[in-house]
């Protein structure tokens, strides 16, 4: 991001405010915060649409589970332990907003799936969490992350970098909003601290989607191994299916990054903005 010194350089050096804007980095944080909301309801489209794509006749939901549970044993994952658990969606739905706040309720809904390597609640690790009816395509892509969780040492590394990712793309977002861009006085060069400051300041955005790519990439080998599997035990037109529920589900991760990375970029343009306000209101006087 481009700043001007103009403005800055104008005013008298007992002038120069030294106070650390807090209003401003507040409403800088509360701008990013916005940003994810203001892109839900496109995330809501993506589930909508894989609903739809999942929304087949019974023997076709039957035969993508028998065919998902022989491509746990055709990838040799039955030696690990690892084991699809399909959930029945509850008797009495539960307000739309609060089930996308729930993961478990979600994959009951027939929102989502999982793979856990990681024990989490009553559920052991190396489970595939399934809905017992909708979108069943997606038990391929989760297939192939247990490939990548029990057969590759870069598919393992890159789900352990997910969560550190997904922080450290948050932690960009924040770090813009409470800090500002340091500007060189009396043809002092910046420091080190001041370059490194700068530099994230200036690539917020794209900071934070680079944060998320370890996890896009994960996503997407998953997507692969899980497809090659698909056209081994279904029929061209069953694994057209799976390839397509899967690419419109890969669509919310990209859009999860893309949302990250405009939150920081929003964060440090509210903030710069405020700051600018100030300092040029501070050289008027």
């Amino acid at each position: 991001m481009e700043v001007s010194n103009s403005k800055f350089n104008a005013v008298p050096p007992k002038k120069e405010s030294k106070g650390r804007n807090v209003g401003a980095s507040l409403l800088a944080a509360g701008a990013a915060s916005v940003v994810p909301t203001v892109s839900m309801p496109a995330g809501i489209a993506i589930v909508k649409k894989m609903q739809k794509v999942g929304d087949l006749p019974e023997h076709k939901i039957n035969l993508l589970h028998q065919k998902a549970e022989e491509a746990i044993k055709m990838a040799g994952l039955d030696k690990f332990g690892v084991k699809i658990e399909y959930l029945k969606q509850p008797k009495f739905k539960k307000p739309f907003i609060q089930v996308l706040s729930n993961p478990i309720a979600m994959i009951e809904q027939g929102m989502n799936a999982a793979f856990l390597n990681s024990p989490a609640g009553f559920f052991k690790k190396n489970t595939i969490l399934m809905p017992e009816k909708g979108i069943s395509f997606a038990a391929f892509h989760e297939i192939g992350h247990a490939m990548n969780y029990n057969l590759s040492k870069i598919g393992k590394l890159l789900q352990k970098m997910r969560m550190p990712g997904m922080f450290a793309a948050g932690a960009i977002g924040l770090f813009g909003a409470f800090t500002k861009t340091s500007k060189p006085q009396d043809g002092k060069e910046l420091t080190k601290w001041q370059k490194f400051k700068n530099f994230v300041r200036d690539n917020a955005g794209k900071l934070s989607f680079a944060a998320m790519v370890p996890m896009l990439a994960e996503e997407a080998m998953a997507t692969i191994k899980g497809q090659k599997l698909a056209k081994k035990l279904l029929s061209p037109k069953m694994a057209k299916t799976v390839a397509k529920g899967n690419a419109i589900a890969y669509l919310s991760y990209l859009a999860s990054a893309a949302a990250l990375g405009l939150s920081s970029l929003a964060a440090v343009k509210v903030k710069d903005y405020f700051v600018d306000k100030k300092e040029t209101k501070q050289a008027n006087k």
